[in-house]
């Protein structure tokens, strides 16, 4: 296998998280990472055209074979509501589709639940404030935490570490150290009337 350039996203309408993983046999090795903070005023067309700007300029640069994307979450126990969602689902599929230009294919997609238990080190399946130092675990790297001016960590560390995550799992898939499972397609045989 040759090597293949992998670009992750974890998918908010306050902060996108990104990053780039290079797979070369069954070595994993980062390259770089970050966020986009998209625009927080402005109508929602506006915000969504600036953040698609700032996603494909990245893409360009970056040039991945690859684009694995964190799915949307439907539903999350009492903190969804239908304004989230919505957001959520603009933003995560802006993405997958300036993922498809640049591609001329879809991007893949994964869920936060099978990412977190593909990149879990033990039975115990990891908290998004975990995610950090499980990345850089996996990729034998010191996690590039971002300060604020008290040399405090930022929030948004969280977001580019399930970036990282989002294209490790896709790795680990790529590498065979994950098999997924294919979902079964519903039968359509006919039951023969008698």
């Amino acid at each position: 296998m040759s090597k293949i350039k992998v670009m992750g996203f974890d998918c908010s309408s306050t902060t996108i998280g990104w990053s780039v993983l290079e797979v070369d046999g069954y070595n994993i090795t980062y390259l770089d990472s970050g966020y986009i903070k998209p625009l927080k005023k402005g109508n929602i067309i506006e915000r969504i055209a600036n953040a698609r700007a700032s996603i494909q300029l990245l893409i360009n640069k970056q040039q991945p074979d690859e684009i694995a994307i964190e799915e949307i979450i439907q539903f999350m126990a009492g903190k969804s509501t239908a304004k989230t969602i919505i957001m959520l689902t603009t933003f995560n599929r802006m993405i997958g589709l300036v993922a498809y230009d640049y591609l001329q294919t879809t991007p893949y997609f994964h869920n936060v639940m099978s990412i977190r238990h593909g990149l879990k080190l033990n039975n115990i399946v990891p908290k998004k404030e975990d995610i950090p130092n499980l990345v850089a675990q996996h990729l034998n790297i010191s996690f590039p935490w971002a300060h604020n001016k008290k040399n405090k960590p930022i929030v948004e560390n969280y977001d580019r570490a399930d970036g990282i995550a989002v294209a490790l799992y896709h790795c680990f898939i790529l590498t065979k150290r994950i098999i997924k499972k294919a979902k079964k397609a519903k039968s359509k045989k006919k039951v023969k009337k008698k």
